[in-house]
């Protein structure tokens, strides 16, 4: 079977299994590699144009942590078609990765107050009509980006400033939970609502509920994705002239916000909507210059 339509059949069977993000992640992975190798038979695979292929990218520069994905990938494809009695390679050969751990990257006030600042405000552009709500809800809420993408209108109470998601990876424990916002979040969802009524008039919407859509390029009309989330972020950094802010460093602020004001880890893991324990210290932990300072007070001096 050639690898392209053995994706094919591959993805279609995971979208039964796990999340749609998962499966658009495994099959870009996937048709990577088969274009590697020139959509060869599934069955003419080996560990060594695998591992050719890993080390060319680690050679050009990828960052490690991606192997973690790329190399699961490849292991549940080979699994799938080895238990279908392929003679296919043993996915057991293929290497997974250590991740690397690193300080997380955490918001602060100052460089949102500088990111929010360069986007205009008195415009008809429905891209930062739209940008401007998006970021306001990371903001508020922590709530992971693909959440926020995910919401429809009616998911939204805006009388309560609040709605109901879906929990990206509560693992069948937390399936939904509410997450809120602020009043000037409210008004900026309101005047992305009023332009998104606007915009249904002269652009079809692929998704008639879709809260956040996109409103140029040849993607206009669809559900708004999470790359388009992240290059937007870049695009303002950039000219806000500050490090890059992406929608986790959001999040991570929030559970930091949260333990500085007093509350607790079960605080943190219910609003952000953690599984475990375990998920919730990960944002909970100081760095830098307060974690100098706390130990300072520690030891008095």
């Amino acid at each position: 079977m050639k690898f392209k339509d053995a994706i094919d059949q591959f993805s279609g069977w995971r979208k039964f299994k796990v999340k749609g993000q998962t499966v658009r992640g495994y099959d870009r992975e996937l048709r990577n590699f088969s274009l590697f190798l020139r959509n060869p038979e599934i069955e003419d695979v080996t560990i060594h144009d695998v591992m050719e292929y890993l080390n060319g990218m680690l050679e050009m520069g990828w960052d490690h942590n991606s192997f973690v994905g790329k190399s699961m990938a490849l292991r549940k494809f080979f699994e799938f078609y080895r238990l279908q009695n392929y003679q296919v390679l043993n996915e057991e050969l293929i290497p997974i990765p250590h991740a690397e751990h690193k300080i997380p990257r955490i918001a602060d006030e100052q460089a949102f107050k500088k990111l929010v600042g360069v986007i205009p405000t008195e415009t008809n552009d429905p891209r930062h009509i739209r940008n401007m709500a998006i970021i306001n809800l990371l903001w508020d809420t922590g709530a992971r980006n693909g959440e926020i993408l995910s919401l429809n209108v009616s998911d939204l109470d805006l009388e309560r400033k609040r709605a109901i998601i879906k929990t990206e990876k509560s693992k069948g424990r937390r399936p939904i939970r509410e997450i809120f916002w602020t009043q000037t979040t409210n008004d900026y969802i309101w005047s992305w609502l009023k332009k998104r009524e606007h915009l249904a008039k002269t652009i079809k919407i692929e998704e008639p509920e879709a809260l956040f859509i996109s409103a140029t390029s040849w993607r206009v009309g669809q559900r708004f994705t999470i790359k388009g989330v992240g290059e937007m972020l870049r695009r303002y950094s950039n000219k806000a002239d500050i490090p890059y802010m992406n929608a986790h460093s959001f999040r991570h602020h929030m559970g930091h916000d949260i333990i500085k004001k007093g509350g607790s880890t079960a605080d943190v893991m219910n609003i952000l909507g953690h599984a475990s324990v375990q998920s919730t210290t990960i944002y909970t932990m100081m760095t830098d210059r307060e974690l100098e300072t706390r130990y300072r007070q520690f030891k008095g001096a």
